[in-house]
């Protein structure tokens, strides 16, 4: 008879051991992939830092070029401001996709928070609490009692009281 109580406590310890090991691995690959994806936005913010940085000296080579160019030379000014903006279509369209992108995912977002809210909604309070006829605690509390006294009469606790009579719009 022991020694099936010792396999069953053996076995137990395994399956508890067994399930600490899948927890911290579980934890462990979802902490390396939080760290890749923080990597990632990273990199991309050093990459857009770096971007960010070329643009302005090209913007401050252009500056000092316009100020020595003569004023009989605009046309090289107008086809640089071509250039200038055949290189911004492609990124202005890629702007586009991403704040589509953000507003569907804002969308969702949005719906499932209405449907979350709809469902908290529909949710009912309890009418009594733990089989205690209310009746019992708003006839005391209108009979004068305090709540601390009705909650010790009725062997309840003092929130339980109050939770009552908020209940029943008394307090």
């Amino acid at each position: 008879m022991t020694y099936g109580i010792e396999i069953a406590l053996i076995a137990l310890a395994v399956m508890v051991v067994g399930l600490i090991y899948y927890v911290v691995s579980k934890e462990s690959e979802t902490h390396s992939q939080i760290r890749a994806v923080a990597k990632a936005a990273e990199d991309l913010h050093r990459e857009l830092f770096m971007m960010d940085k070329r643009l302005k000296q090209e913007l401050e080579i252009i500056a000092s070029l316009q100020e020595s160019v003569p004023v009989s030379q605009h046309s090289l000014h107008a086809e640089l401001g071509r250039e200038v903006n055949e290189i911004s279509v492609p990124i202005m369209e890629s702007l586009g996709v991403i704040e589509e992108s953000f507003t569907s995912h804002k969308e969702k977002t949005e719906s499932r928070l209405r449907y979350l809210e709809e469902r908290i909604r529909n949710l009912s309070l309890p009418t009594s609490i733990s089989g205690l006829d209310d009746e019992k605690v708003i006839t005391r509390y209108n009979q004068g009692l305090e709540v601390d006294a009705i909650a010790k009469e009725l062997r309840l606790s003092k929130a339980e009281v109050e939770f009552v009579l908020k209940i029943n719009q008394l307090r």
